[in-house]
């Protein structure tokens, strides 16, 4: 459904600081499932879930295949308006749901599946999840049993800081996921300067791609100043 709030009014962050105005400038979420026959062309929906979700994920090596489970965030109003909350999982053949809320001011966000290495059963492994307390302003990695979700978290680490609601993440081999405490404040100080400087991107060489800008050369382009 249409989100209730004025589109033409700008929107600052913090954007909703109660739960009416959420619901002014968000939407109704439910999830659906689209069958499409290869051979007719034909395409068929059907709604499997009416309560309120969000960050559908499967199964990495299930993506694009057959599936029984989605894991998903929740949120507490039923298919009312209202931010993800809990984490759940649908039983994709009998539409079961097995799902587990926090308390009222905390928040979980995106669910990430890691795999365990030493089950039979491919669906047996962990959903990884960031959940932020708003009223310690801080935020804490939960754990779970992917197959059993209503059990509640079997670990929980605090991060000593808060994260942003809603952070998406995901498992990657790929040598960008391994940098280092100093590799990550060199390229959050060049993200802010980008940002800072985004009325300039129409002047900068054109071997750039896109917006998909080479973090090798900005100081080529820039000088050592950018990244100080």
């Amino acid at each position: 459904k249409k989100p209730q709030g004025n589109s033409d009014k700008p929107i600052q962050w913090p954007w909703a600081s109660t739960e009416a105005e959420y619901q002014s400038y968000s939407s109704q979420r439910s999830m659906w499932r689209y069958t499409i026959n290869s051979k007719t062309g034909s395409v068929e929906k059907k709604q499997i879930l009416d309560t309120q979700c969000f960050f559908g994920t499967v199964h990495p090596n299930q993506s694009t295949k057959a599936h029984k489970h989605v894991y998903i965030a929740l949120g507490s109003q039923g298919d009312g308006i209202a931010p993800p909350q809990g984490i759940g999982r649908l039983d994709c053949d009998t539409n079961a749901l097995d799902s587990w809320m926090p308390e009222s001011y905390q928040f979980c966000g995106e669910p990430m599946f890691a795999e365990k290495t030493d089950s039979s059963d491919e669906n047996d492994g962990y959903i990884l999840t960031v959940l932020f307390d708003g009223k310690q302003e801080q935020s804490e990695m939960l754990i779970f049993e992917s197959l059993d979700i209503a059990k509640g978290p079997i670990t929980r680490i605090p991060l000593g800081i808060g994260i942003p609601h809603g952070l998406h993440g995901i498992w990657t081999t790929s040598k960008e996921a391994q940098w280092d405490g100093e590799e990550i404040m060199r390229r959050a100080k060049l993200a802010d300067k980008m940002e800072s400087r985004g009325n300039m991107w129409n002047e900068v060489k054109s071997d750039f791609s896109g917006l998909g800008l080479r973090f090798d050369d900005m100081e080529e382009y820039f000088g050592d100043s950018f990244l100080s």
